[in-house]
């Protein structure tokens, strides 16, 4: 037996349906978080992995599946939020499970209008940050964008979150300070 053979890292051997099994639930979550609907997040997804499928062959390094597949169901979902026209609601609840029930109402409500407000690349760069847990770094490569720009827009965003909900809320007015 040869001693390059024993080396080769196992991932170079992944299919991509392996490797697609440990991305299934994000990518839904991801998808999900786009549209608020079960059947478009699944068509979403499925867009995604048929594109992914199609050009699996042009991906060198299987390291970076998980991105790559990201970055093509992230494209995928704004093609279809152009596409349908949608507006997409936030609900809150679904991302902080430990907060009380009036909180989380009022929370709910200001974080929503607040969050359908946004940019839908405003509102990626704080999905993926937030609530996938990437790194910059990582943002940075799922949106083939400079790390500093990832840094400076993840920045405007939230200084503009901080102002709307500090003011609690534009819709709301001072009720939902008081919580």
């Amino acid at each position: 037996m040869s001693i390059f053979k024993m080396r080769k890292l196992p991932e170079e051997h992944d299919s991509f349906e392996q490797l697609l099994v440990n991305e299934q639930n994000k990518l839904y979550r991801i998808a999900y978080s786009y549209v608020r609907n079960e059947q478009d997040a699944l068509d979403i997804v499925q867009d995604a992995i048929i594109k992914g499928y199609k050009s699996f062959h042009k991906l060198k390094d299987r390291s970076l599946f998980s991105t790559w597949m990201i970055r093509i169901l992230i494209n995928c979902a704004l093609d279809h939020i152009r596409r349908e026209k949608v507006v997409v609601p936030f609900e809150a609840d679904w991302y902080i499970p430990h907060v009380n029930e009036v909180n989380q109402t009022i929370m709910s409500m200001d974080i929503s209008h607040v969050f359908d407000q946004l940019k839908p690349n405003q509102k990626t760069i704080i999905l993926l940050r937030f609530f996938e847990g990437y790194s910059i770094r990582e943002i940075a490569d799922i949106l083939e964008k400079p790390e500093g720009t990832i840094k400076s827009q993840l920045h405007r965003t939230l200084q503009i979150l901080k102002k709307k909900l500090e003011s609690g809320g534009d819709v709301y007015g001072e009720a939902s300070s008081r919580y």
